[in-house]
């Protein structure tokens, strides 16, 4: 590759194996976050098909502390080679008062924003070697949009910078230096249509952007009689994956499903499987749940319901994964993303106020029809939009089309 002086870099990417950095600011094997998942399997896929693939994050692991607790230098995680970079000294102070403002909807200068995001997580020695060694990246993926990593990497090379947003619609996605950064790219990968929509609102003027999305292989054979009787599973029962944070809104969830059994004469157990800080009464049908990973499709399989209450989503793991096990969703009305798939699949329902969440449970519980047609017409979505095959042609298309100016179109979902 190499850079004009009288315009941005050139490169012959088609057909060609390509040499990708991915940003992004925490990374181990033992993260679930939706962001950090997406980049370790872009990752993993990517080295499978032939690229050249490594990752640029910090040292810390814990999402609200950002301390470092993992050594700075080269790592793996599988074959997937990490550079990790000691993450920045905070002013947590600051960064509080700031967060405040930001929530509270008060207008920050651009100095101050930068600030915030200074006082996140960011890493000044991944920022000084990556302004070091950005030309010897055909492309360097940063996500998501939020945190002072992606920031820094595109503000270090943004001829060279594909931001994939994980974008939400929250406060923080109103910044001015979001803005700038949505527009300033050389490209967005979206992982979802109501996200790519989304984004502009916040700033009309978007770099060049398409759809990429995550991708999922299907399942292997499944055992729900196997998984009901390692986890002592119910014969009915709603199943939640995720964080059990405020954030995901998992009290609207605890608060329907205890109202729902207080007017239904049900044996439907509520099941979370996840942790966080989300306090939840110890009450009969309502468990937490501890899993080996190497049953998750059976687990899935075994439930009769999914709920993906949360209304702050640009793509949701668990519905793909739920539905290649050909399980009926339900979700918020109030999410975009998690609603408009569901209309794309017709492989879920939605509510927004209580009367409907329980209309909609009503309605599955009575017919395992229903519950039946809408889980296969969820995992045909998945098979069609979401393979890895259709997922990395996405993404090497948009590249190619980025890089070289080729007059190929960027391809996009069918649905």
């Amino acid at each position: 590759m190499t850079v004009s002086p009288e315009g941005p870099p050139q490169t012959a990417l088609k057909g060609d194996r390509l040499k990708l950095a991915i940003v992004v600011p925490r990374l181990t094997d033992k993260i679930v976050g939706g962001a950090e998942l997406l980049a370790l399997w872009l990752a993993q896929r990517l080295l499978k098909v032939g690229h050249e693939v490594e990752v640029l994050t910090t040292c810390a692991v814990d999402h609200y502390t950002w301390k470092n607790v993992l050594p700075a230098g080269l790592d793996r995680i599988g074959e997937v080679p990490v550079r990790r970079y000691r993450a920045d000294e905070r002013d947590i102070g600051l960064f509080a008062q700031l967060e405040h403002a930001i929530q509270g909807h008060y207008r920050l200068s651009r100095e101050e924003e930068l600030l915030w995001l200074r006082n996140g997580v960011v890493s000044s020695a991944l920022e000084a070697d990556l302004a070091k060694r950005a030309s010897s990246y055909d492309a360097i993926l940063a996500l998501p949009y939020l945190f002072g990593t992606t920031y820094f990497a595109y503000a270090t090379a943004p001829d060279r910078t594909v931001v994939i947003p994980c974008l939400h619609d929250e406060a923080y996605a109103r910044l001015g230096v979001i803005a700038e950064m949505l527009g300033g790219a050389r490209g967005l990968m979206f992982n979802s249509a109501p996200e790519a929509d989304l984004a502009l609102r916040f700033q009309k003027s978007l770099a060049p952007s398409t759809v990429v999305g995550a991708g999922f292989d299907p399942p292997g054979p499944t055992d729900p009689e196997l998984a009901r009787r390692l986890y002592d599973l119910p014969e009915l029962f709603l199943l939640y994956v995720g964080r059990l944070e405020g954030g995901k809104n998992v009290p609207l969830l605890l608060e329907n499903f205890l109202r729902y059994r207080e007017r239904r004469s049900t044996e439907l157990s509520l099941l979370l499987l996840g942790s966080g800080d989300v306090q939840f009464p110890a009450k009969r049908g309502i468990r937490q749940l501890q899993i080996d990973w190497q049953h998750r499709d059976s687990v899935y399989r075994a439930a009769t319901v999914l709920c993906q209450p949360s209304r702050m989503e640009s793509f949701s793991i668990v519905m793909m994964q739920a539905w290649l096990a050909e399980r009926p969703i339900i979700v918020h009305a109030e999410s975009p993303v998690t609603r408009g798939h569901c209309v794309q699949s017709n492989g879920g329902l939605w509510f927004s106020i209580y009367p409907e969440f329980e209309e909609v449970l009503d309605r599955l519980l009575r017919s395992s029809q229903l519950r039946q047609t809408l889980g296969r017409q969820g995992r045909a979505f998945v098979l069609r939009e979401y393979s890895w095959a259709a997922v990395v042609k996405r993404l090497e298309t948009a590249l190619s089309a980025w890089f070289e100016q080729s007059s190929q179109p960027v391809p996009t979902l069918t649905s």
